[in-house]
């Protein structure tokens, strides 16, 4: 809080000893005291007032900062709260005390509500655990059984594990824990691993795979959990196939391509992107910038296949706990692109 600020906020006060010191001016004479005995009086009663408004001004100077960091909401709240200096003086004192009682309040719940979520995520991944064992004897079964009805429930399965994969890693991207370990992995290897996760829905859906530009190339390797990756990458590759051309509507063959450049090649900047495109659809302008908040699906959520608008919201969610920037780019009817950008630097990576 300025000076002036102050004297505004203690305004009646002013204005008091300064009706004292004008009364002082007029009553002294009046009595009988002499010119000079007068001016030093009205001095001194003008040093003492004033040396107690500045000296109650610097003194609560520091826990008025403080409020107004508090106030202005740029920085954690609690964080500030705690660390507000304990003023001196009794109103100070109490508004302290309050203040530290929200905090320790706050920082209960906030223990309370860590706590839940970490049941929530072993509830999920117990949950998961066990889900797999039916889903496993469901999948033997249909592997011996033939049909079209088979391969409908086939479809459906493949499905429902997705799902369950969905719900593992959404339990775990909502946990302050870190469950990623990051290390050195072959992009090439990342996508085809991914690729061979979603085999059987590129090939029902006829889409066909380019990972040319993922091969032959050195350096194309970068930092990140393989198994969170792949998850990522198996993402992407599901909506390239939920949104793929199809050759009756479209004109053309349903493609999605992998590839990679490098970027700042040298610098401290140095970064790997990786970028993963189809030809199918597209995204609208007016919809692109929202692609990856969650549960957005968008115009080609509503007109297509069932979306949940998770997809994509856990795509940048667990990039930006690895330390990957993600962004997309898109023309409706055209195509989408999906860039992924790696530091080369396992430091600035994590």
């Amino acid at each position: 809080m300025s000076l002036r600020a102050y004297l505004r906020s203690h305004a009646v006060r002013v204005v008091c000893s300064v009706a004292v010191v004008a009364l002082l001016a007029v009553m002294l004479p009046v009595v009988g005291v002499e010119r000079g005995a007068t001016e030093l009086v009205m001095l001194l009663v003008t040093v003492l007032e004033v040396t107690g408004l500045v000296w109650e001004w610097l003194r609560g100077r520091s826990f008025a900062r403080g409020l107004a960091r508090l106030a202005e909401g740029e920085e954690d709240a609690l964080d500030v709260a705690a660390t507000l200096p304990e003023p001196d003086y009794p109103e100070g004192e109490l508004a302290w005390e309050a203040i530290q009682g929200v905090v320790r309040t706050s920082r209960r719940r906030e223990a309370g509500l860590k706590q839940q979520m970490q049941e929530y995520r072993r509830y999920v991944e117990l949950w998961v655990h066990e889900i797999k064992t039916p889903l496993a004897a469901m999948n033997l079964t249909l592997a011996n059984s033939h049909g079209e009805d088979a391969r409908t429930l086939s479809r459906e399965v493949a499905r429902v594990e997705a799902d369950v994969e969905n719900a593992l890693y959404y339990a775990r991207s909502t946990s302050v824990d870190k469950d990623y370990l990051l290390r050195r992995c072959d992009l090439g290897e990342l996508a085809r691993d991914a690729v061979k996760s979603r085999a059987r829905s590129l090939i029902e859906a006829h889409v066909a795979v380019d990972l040319a530009g993922l091969e032959g190339e050195k350096g194309l390797w970068a930092y990140c959990d393989p198994k969170w990756m792949t998850f990522i990458l198996g993402q992407l590759i599901d909506n390239a196939v939920r949104y793929r051309a199809v050759p009756e509507r479209d004109g053309r063959q349903a493609r999605l391509c992998f590839s990679a450049s490098v970027e700042g090649t040298g610098s401290a900047e140095e970064r790997v992107v990786l970028h993963v495109a189809d030809n199918g659809c597209g995204i609208s302008e007016a919809d692109l910038g929202r692609i990856f908040e969650r549960g957005f699906t968008g115009t080609n959520g509503r007109t297509h296949e069932r979306s949940t608008g998770m997809g994509l919201y856990l795509v940048r969610t667990l990039c930006e706990k690895m330390g990957l920037a993600v962004g997309a780019r898109s023309a409706a009817g055209i195509g989408t692109t999906i860039d992924i950008a790696f530091p080369r630097e396992r430091s600035r990576a994590v």
